[in-house]
């Protein structure tokens, strides 16, 4: 009998009937709730599209009242146009091209023409004289007139599209991409006298129908011929062939919508115009969000639990139980006789011991190849000016082996070199360079080098506490006399060495400093502010120049989006100049400090705000009368100022990050070659009005349209000036300028000298 019960336990030994059965009932659970995600889901979305058709009709229905709206207004001014005197006169008596008698029409004209902002031009054609006359003073006969296509048209056939309204009939006319609203008078037809083609502007039109969008609907507009409304503003090719062929069909039929490949169409078609509204609505973005779609499942899934913990439980005791029984049954009875062999305990811990041995193995070869990748980034960041503690720092430099201490006095060496350049010439210049760095200064100091770009490269020199400052410069000197004379590279390379500064902490001024100096080496053209070049300083002294230098990279950071960066590199020379100056020392350099940020302010227009927390910028007294004698409170003010500074120029970047001006200065980037690009065509392209764009300019730029597009042309004649040799003519034509003598205007009134100049400055500069 015992044999038997234990026959039987053998077979339930190894099974884990506990995991199989929840595994089994989660594994069901889980379908089931699948399942009903499925079905939730599309009643969710099927519920949406039901609710939203009758908003997007309702949304088409409004659509078409507004642009009968318009369209009325506009027939009223034709109306009163017709009624006028003037008008009358000048078509049933009309005079002779010439005669000052037509002024009148001119005025009459261009008077209505300024009622609204919608209407762009207006034509009067007299039968009689054929003769034109429109809004912006022009006057000549029919076979002259620019638009003459346009009159033929109508004067040989019947509009499409017509609007009816007290007895009075307006033609709609499109030509060129746009909308003209065309009147006979007295009478119509044959027995016309005169008509006018009042010219709309098509974004006005467009601009009063976006509001009845979103993100995921498109309208477009048609006449009666099925000829777009507005084809210059929308790609109309979006509309499937199918689908535009169908829809004529349908409307004909009396239906109003349409599903095709996932997307509703809604239809319909003026009372009044006969204008046809097609609004296309994507159902992909009414699909219900995943938080939506477990909102509505979580009963679900609630009642599925419950049922499956219930069934789970009837299932453990019926069969898991019986089992539990029969096992203390014949557990009294059955003893182990044989117990596992344990594992050697000297076997586990060496077998540990040569895991973790190889896993080190592994690590040192993974260090091995980051510890470049670290220094080059950590380099760079230190002379760009990252702010670090120098404890950090220190860290850093432990950790990669670096000849370097973050405490002590050090400089930087700037090479760079032409471009372009054989990689193989550039390294034996290279090799040479760092040769001859080790012959004069490998004794007396330690240095690394850092590659910045391409052609830039940049030497970190940190001499020994106890090394005479005549050694130093007289090494120096030699170090440049051997780069220069030895090795031949005045014609390849340029060197500047920089100036000392205190610790690795500020290395970055140095660093900025030589490349200015290497700057004015290269490009001898460019000359410091106000023409006198800067005197070259053996350590770094927080003067003005110093701080235009800094802050030219602290702007630069704001320029690119990186506020954050921007706001620490400011608080960071603040830090720094309270730990290295005296206390009047630190009032002057402070001083120099905030008028070097208050120029930057005013480069980008800013010399005012209305927000009262950063008013004390521009405040012509910041400094109390005890502020002076105490550090503290000066550095405290200067922490304030920099941070209210650095968010003034944050909240300008962001105002040119507006959409419209993105598109606009991607567009005159494009197209500055081009001499008719102006403010109109601009906000053409923006599918905005003109005078937001130009309102946008001012407000973001300080200038006006017109300024900001020369000062980009002008920019790019002075590169061509400097690098070709191309006529003054040749590069007036290439920048966009209409004619030469314009270009020698615009450019003199921009840099103070004519092209010629300039170029000859350039040229005298690159020989001396």
């Amino acid at each position: 009998m015992n044999q038997n019960r234990k026959d039987l336990l053998g077979k339930f030994k190894n099974k884990k009937l506990l995991t199989q059965l929840f595994t089994v009932m989660i594994t069901f659970s889980a379908l089931l709730m699948a399942v009903v995600s499925m079905v939730v889901t599309h009643q969710t979305t099927a519920t949406f599209i039901n609710n939203n058709n009758l908003v997007y009709s309702n949304a088409l229905y409004v659509s078409l009242q507004t642009l009968d709206t318009l369209f009325s207004g506009f027939h009223n001014s034709l109306t009163h146009i017709t009624y006028d005197a003037g008008i009358v006169d000048s078509v049933v008596t009309p005079k002779r091209l010439p005669s000052s008698a037509n002024d009148q029409v001119w005025s009459i004209l261009n008077g209505y023409c300024q009622e609204t902002e919608a209407i762009d031009e207006i034509y009067l054609y007299v039968r009689k004289t054929d003769a034109v006359f429109t809004s912006t003073y022009e006057k000549c006969l029919l076979e002259d007139f620019r638009e003459k296509d346009l009159i033929t048209k109508h004067m040989s056939g019947r509009s499409a599209t017509s609007f009816l309204k007290s007895g009075r009939t307006t033609s709609i006319e499109l030509y060129r991409g746009n909308i003209y609203m065309v009147r006979d008078f007295p009478l119509n037809g044959e027995k016309r006298l005169g008509t006018l083609f009042m010219k709309m502007k098509p974004s006005i039109l467009y601009d009063s129908l976006e509001g009845s969008q979103t993100s995921f609907s498109l309208l477009f507009a048609y006449d009666n011929d099925w000829n777009p409304l507005f084809p210059g503003m929308l790609d109309y090719s979006i509309l499937p062939e199918e689908a535009a062929r169908d829809i004529p069909f349908l409307m004909e039929q009396g239906k109003n919508t349409l599903y095709f490949e996932n997307q509703h169409y809604f239809f319909s078609q003026s009372d009044k115009t006969s204008i046809r509204l097609v609004l296309l609505v994507n159902d992909f973005a009414f699909m219900p969000s995943f938080g939506m779609v477990l909102k509505n499942s979580l009963p679900f899934f609630a009642l599925i639990l419950v049922l499956n913990t219930l069934l789970s439980a009837c299932v453990l005791y019926l069969s898991y139980m019986p089992v539990q029984k029969l096992k203390k049954m014949i557990s009294s009875e059955e003893h182990t006789e044989n117990n596992e062999s344990t594992e050697n305990e000297w076997n586990y811990l060496t077998e540990s011991f040569l895991k973790i041995s190889s896993h080190k193995q592994q690590l040192d070869y993974i260090l091995s190849d980051m510890i470049p990748k670290i220094s080059k980034e950590f380099y760079f960041d230190l002379l760009n000016g990252k702010p670090m503690d120098s404890s950090y720092i220190q860290n850093i430099l432990t950790n990669i082996n670096s000849p370097l201490q973050a405490e002590g006095e050090c400089k930087t060496i700037v090479l760079t070199f032409k471009k372009p350049m054989e990689t193989a010439e550039k390294d034996r210049l290279l090799e040479h360079f760092m040769g001859t760095l080790a012959q004069c200064l490998g004794e007396i100091s330690r240095y690394v080098m850092q590659q910045i770009d391409e052609s830039l490269y940049a030497v970190i020199l940190q001499y020994e506490g106890d090394t005479a400052l005549p050694l130093i410069t007289g090494l120096e000197v030699k170090l440049e006399q051997i780069f220069f004379d030895n090795l031949a590279a005045s014609d390849h390379a340029w060197l500047e060495i920089g100036p000392k500064c205190s610790s690795l902490q500020q290395v970055s001024f140095s660093y900025l400093e030589s490349v200015e100096r290497l700057a004015h080496r290269k490009y001898p053209s460019k000359q410091t502010e106000g023409g006198m070049k800067a005197p070259r300083e053996d350590f770094v002294v927080p003067n003005h120049r110093f701080f235009q230098l800094q802050l030219k990279s602290i702007s630069g950071s704001v320029m690119k989006g990186d506020i954050d960066s921007a706001r620490q590199k400011a608080l960071h020379i603040c830090h720094t100049l309270a730990l290295d100056s005296e206390n009047r020392d630190l009032f002057r350099a402070y001083e120099f400090y905030r008028l070097a940020f208050l120029n930057v302010l005013a480069s980008y227009r800013i010399v005012e705000t209305d927000q009262e927390e950063y008013a004390f910028v521009f405040d012509p007294e910041p400094y109390s009368a005890d502020m002076e004698y105490n550090p503290v409170q000066m550095e405290e003010y200067m922490e304030r100022f920099c941070i209210a500074c650095v968010s003034l120029l944050g909240e300008k970047y962001q105002k040119q990050q507006h959409k419209y001006l993105i598109r606009a200065r991607h567009y005159i980037e494009e197209n500055f070659t081009n001499p008719d690009l102006s403010l109109n065509l601009l906000a053409e392209q923006c599918r905005t009005t003109t005078s937001y764009l130009s309102r946008l300019f001012k407000e973001s730029f300080g200038i006006n349209f017109v300024d900001y597009l020369n000062q980009y042309r002008i920019e790019k004649a002075k590169e061509l000036l400097l690098t070709t040799h191309k006529p003054v003519k040749e590069i007036s034509m290439t920048t966009g300028f209409n004619s030469q003598q314009n270009f020698i205007r615009v450019f003199k009134k921009h840099t103070g000298m004519t092209p010629g100049q300039f170029k000859s400055q350039g040229r005298a500069g690159k020989q001396e």
